[in-house]
C-alpha cells in the first residue's frame, strides 16, 4: 500500500532526519519527498510505502510519535506517483485538449479528496482570480501551502477561463427562512418532488446508485417515516428543498442528507445535521456518524460549518464522519 503523508515540523536541523530514522526502523520505504518551507516550520509531503498489514492510523501514529504535528494521511494509487511539475504540465493538456474542468483538474492536483484525518475540524480554503475577474475556490480538510497556492494561481492565469462550468440549475430565490422539521406522511408526494428535482450527482453522492425515476410511493414512504428513526425536513415556504434520514443501527446513530441543487452552498445541510445532533441526543445517542460516497467534500465542508470536530474513516468504499454529541441541547 502506498500512502502521501502530509506533516507539519520546526524548521532545525535533525527533525526531519528523525522522522527518516523513524521510517527506517519500521520498514516504511520513502519513495518521494517535497517540502514546503512556511518559516519557522516547515511542511513536509512524502510519499511511503509500508508492509503487509499497516493501515492508514498505523502511518499516522508513525509519523507523530517521530515528532510529527497536523499529520494527514492520505491513499494513493499509483497514478498518483507522478513527478509534480510533469502533472502541472500535464494538467494544461487535460483543459486545452480534452476539455476538463479547470477545477476538477485541480481537485486532483491539490488532493481535495477527504482524508484520512484523527480529527477534522474544518477546511482550508482556496480562491483562485481567472482572467475575467471572477472566483474558482477550491477547499480541502488540510491546509493549504504557500507554494501549492502560487502552483494554483499559475495554472488558473494561464489557462484563462478555459473549462469553465456554467452551473446546470440556477439558484432559485430565497424566499421564506428556512425551518427544520420532522416529516410526517402527508410529506410523500413532497418527498419525491424534491427527489425529482435533483440532478444525477446530487442524488448520486446521496444513495451512491444510480436511482430510478420518478420515486415509487413505497420508497417515499420509508424516508419520510424510517422503521428505526426520524426523517426530516428542509422547508422553506410551502417547499420541501432539503431531506435527512436519522436512523439508529448497531453500531449507533447515523444520517444522511439530501439538499437540492438550487439550494446548495445555503447553509441547509449545516442546519440539517444541527437538528439531526440535537434529535439523536435526545435519544440518547453519544455520537452520530454521516456516511457518504468516497468523494462527498462538501459533507465534511457541512460538518465544519456547525462546529464539529469529526474523526474522518474509510469503510469498504464510504467514508464516515462521526461527530462527538457532547455539549449538544437535545431537542
Amino acid at each position: 500500500m502506498t500512502w502521501r503523508v502530509r506533516t507539519t515540523l520546526p524548521d532545525r536541523p535533525g527533525d526531519l532526519a528523525r522522522v527518516a530514522t523513524a521510517c527506517g526502523d519500521a520498514g516504511v520505504n520513502i519513495v518521494s519527498m517535497q517540502v514546503f518551507p512556511t518559516s519557522p516550520r516547515v511542511t513536509d509531503e512524502l510519499v511511503v510505502t509500508a508492509p503487509d498489514g499497516w493501515d492508514d492510523l498505523r502511518v499516522a501514529d508513525l509519523f507523530e510519535k517521530a515528532g510529527g504535528e497536523d499529520v494527514v494521511v492520505v491513499r494513493l494509487g499509483a497514478s498518483s506517483l507522478a513527478d509534480p511539475t510533469t502533472s502541472y504540465l500535464d494538467a494544461v493538456r487535460l483543459v486545452l485538449d480534452e476539455g476538463r474542468p479547470v477545477e476538477d483538474v485541480l481537485a486532483e492536483l491539490l488532493g481535495t479528496q477527504p482524508p484520512d484525518v484523527a480529527d477534522y475540524s474544518g477546511h482550508d480554503v482556496l480562491d483562485l482570480t481567472r482572467r475575467d475577474g471572477t472566483t474558482l475556490r477550491i477547499s480541502r480538510a488540510f491546509a493549504f501551502t504557500p507554494v501549492e497556492r502560487a502552483r494554483a494561481q499559475a495554472l488558473v492565469s494561464l489557462l484563462g477561463d478555459a473549462g469553465a462550468d456554467v452551473p446546470l440549475i440556477a439558484p432559485s430565490a430565497l424566499g421564506d427562512a428556512p425551518l427544520v422539521r420532522e416529516t410526517t406522511l402527508a410529506d410523500i408526494d413532497a418527498v419525491a418532488a424534491l427527489h425529482g428535482r435533483c440532478s444525477v450527482a446530487t442524488l448520486y453522492r446521496r444513495y451512491e446508485t444510480p436511482l430510478r425515476m420518478p420515486v415509487a410511493t413505497r420508497f417515499a414512504r420509508r424516508l419520510v417515516l424510517p422503521e428505526h428513526g426520524h426523517g426530516l425536513a428542509v422547508q422553506v415556504g410551502l417547499d420541501l428543498v432539503g431531506h435527512g434520514v436519522l436512523e439508529r443501527g448497531d453500531a449507533g446513530w447515523t444520517l444522511q442528507m439530501l439538499v437540492e441543487d438550487a439550494w446548495q452552498g445555503r447553509g441547509l445541510g449545516t442546519q440539517l445535521l444541527k437538528h439531526a445532533a440535537g434529535r439523536a441526543k435526545a435519544e440518547g445517542a453519544e455520537h452520530l456518524t454521516l456516511v457518504s460516497g468516497r468523494g462527498n467534500d462538501t459533507l465534511l465542508r457541512t460538518v465544519g460549518n456547525a462546529g464539529f470536530v469529526a474523526r474522518v474513516e474509510r469503510r469498504e468504499g464510504q467514508v464516515h464522519v462521526t461527530v462527538p454529541l457532547r455539549g449538544v441541547r437535545p431537542l
